[in-house]
């Protein structure tokens, strides 16, 4: 999960460029804050439920992977959440900087990124949610 959240910081970082003094300090700090809140408390979890000492299957068998899940699916939540405001405010600057016809472009690329998340998301969550919450009986 650590090369998730690396990716996370990776691909939600760069929205940020070009972007005033102020913003950058909020979304990074937001960004980065989420990322390390994230990342103790799964070591936490990891720690108090013998991740490191016990065999990986074990491990699942004693239930703790839906302990692990409990605190993984509302940051996965957050983390699109984070990443769709961004995004949309990125959009949103670029229409603002405009002047000319080809504005409307950018609403465009919002709305169509929009109802792509709103498709994408779920799906996501549902594998997310299958790695760590047994569905069969």
């Amino acid at each position: 999960m650590e090369i998730f959240v690396l990716l996370f910081v990776v691909i939600t970082l760069p929205l940020i460029i070009r972007t005033s003094r102020k913003f950058k300090l909020y979304a990074g700090g937001i960004v980065i804050g989420t990322a390390l809140l994230f990342l103790i408390g799964e070591l936490i979890i990891k720690m108090q439920t013998d991740f490191f000492s016990l065999d990986r299957q074990e491990w699942n068998n004693q239930g703790y992977a839906e302990v692990m899940g409990k605190w993984v699916v509302p940051f996965f939540l957050l983390g699109a959440a984070i990443f769709m405001v961004l995004v949309n405010i990125r959009m949103i600057q670029q229409f603002l900087k405009r002047k000319d016809g080809i504005r409307w472009v950018w609403i465009a690329f919002v709305v169509v990124i929009d109802v792509f998340a709103l498709f994408l998301v779920p799906m996501l969550l549902f594998f997310v949610a299958f790695m760590f919450f047994p569905f069969a009986p």
